[in-house]
């Protein structure tokens, strides 16, 4: 090989070591080593009244013939729903769930024989005034007579994300204040935020009742108690540990 060849392929070579040398480098120093961390879990809850009920009610009505029971079922349905109404129920919370129509059986004999029928209209109330609903149910049910079925009642809150909101801003505060504690007893200093997940929360626990005794005109006015529920959220919560200055 010539002396200018040989120049030449030296040249090339030491180009080529230069190259992967700059690039071993960079591939280095991206996979630097995982920042020191102070990883905490951090809980808020919320305790608040609900806002809203929600009643389940009806009328049940049996008598020997279709036209008989749809009656005296329409006749009862009409007196709850005006009922409502007169207790400042909209009727735009008021809404039918259940509507039916069937025979009713005596098994007494082998081959079974329709003996009347049976109509149901059940309905659900949005009451918007927790602390009325009590003399409501007494309205309906002196309204309704013993045609009238209350089904239950449930508790909730008119705007549930806002009290989510608020137990997560605490539980970032109960993160950041655990977080602060470990970084002074372990004589560190906290840097920024690495990363934050939600891990769990809870929607409020909705009180139910069923089977309720409702109270009639001469006797005491029924009592509800809604109570408080509580909105827990839990989040899992990393700061960086600062360098110490050197």
């Amino acid at each position: 090989m010539t002396r200018p060849r040989l120049l030449a392929a030296l040249g090339a070579a030491v180009a080529f070591l230069v190259l992967a040398s700059a690039c071993f480098e960079t591939s280095v120093d991206e996979t630097g080593p995982e920042p020191r961390s102070i990883s905490v879990t951090g809980t808020g809850e919320v305790q608040a009244e609900p806002d809203i009920a929600t009643v389940s009610t009806g009328v049940e009505v049996q008598a020997d013939t279709v036209a008989e029971a749809r009656a005296g079922a329409a006749e009862a349905a009409n007196a709850v729903v005006a009922a409502l109404r007169a207790s400042g129920v909209e009727d735009s919370d008021i809404r039918t769930v259940d509507f039916s129509i069937r025979p009713v059986y005596d098994y007494s004999r082998e081959t079974p024989r329709i003996i009347g029928y049976f109509v149901s209209n059940n309905v659900l109330v949005t009451v918007r005034d927790v602390e009325s609903v009590g003399e409501l149910i007494d309205a309906v049910a002196e309204a309704g007579g013993d045609a009238v079925r209350f089904n239950g009642i449930s508790f909730s809150h008119e705007d549930p994300a806002a009290l989510t909101e608020q137990a997560r801003a605490l539980a970032i505060e109960d993160a950041r204040a655990k977080a602060e504690q470990l970084a002074e007893l372990t004589g560190v200093t906290l840097g920024s935020v690495l990363s934050v997940v939600e891990t769990s929360w809870a929607a409020p626990l909705l009180g139910q009742a069923r089977g309720m005794e409702f109270a009639m005109a001469d006797s005491a006015a029924t009592s509800i108690q809604p109570g408080t529920s509580a909105v827990t959220v839990t989040v899992q919560a990393v700061w960086e540990i600062e360098k110490p200055e050197e």
